[in-house]
């Protein structure tokens, strides 16, 4: 499986969006700066429904594992999710996003800011995962001293409720 784009405002172009565009707003005909706005705002629409098709609550929260770059500079970031609903990931701030499955079968995005960027993977602890060890693995990872095999131990690839979703083909993860 090749990348499984969710939803991207990374390379948005009016020639791509124009005849939806006019399909539903013909007044805009010749009107490049409205007929962008529009496509803008109905991809924005597409976002909307990513959330609303990943507006589950699951077992369990959700880790969000990130490295941030700002010039030659990385380091790690994460985020828990403790509600475990998906639907809370699809939100960013950044002016350019997107969300996808990668071909390891992992729900990852990627946000970038004018001073850097942000890329994150999203994994959701295993139903039988303590509180205690989830406490402990989330104080690892912000430390960026988790490594991937303890990671996998306790998660799972938030890439297989997209694929169900979205009736993706993934391949086994990789213990």
């Amino acid at each position: 499986m090749e990348k499984y784009v969710i939803w991207s405002n990374r390379e948005l172009k009016l020639d791509d969006w124009r005849e939806r565009v006019l399909a539903d707003n013909p007044q805009l005909a010749g009107d490049e700066a409205g007929m962008e706005k529009r496509m803008w705002e109905l991809n924005n629409l597409r976002l909307l429904d990513a959330r609303i098709n990943f507006d589950e609550g699951l077992d369990a929260p959700i880790l969000a594992l990130g490295q941030v770059q700002v010039g030659e500079e990385t380091g790690p970031v994460y985020k828990l999710y403790p509600s475990g609903n998906p639907s809370e990931i699809f939100y960013t701030d950044s002016p350019v996003a997107e969300w996808y499955v990668d071909t390891d079968g992992e729900l990852r995005s990627f946000h970038q800011y004018p001073g850097g960027t942000v890329t994150v993977r999203y994994r959701i602890f295993k139903e039988n995962t303590e509180p205690e060890i989830q406490e402990r693995l989330v104080q690892l990872v912000g430390n960026d001293l988790a490594p991937e095999e303890l990671i996998r131990e306790h998660t799972v690839r938030l890439g297989e409720h997209a694929a169900k979703i979205y009736k993706l083909d993934l391949p086994e993860e990789k213990e």
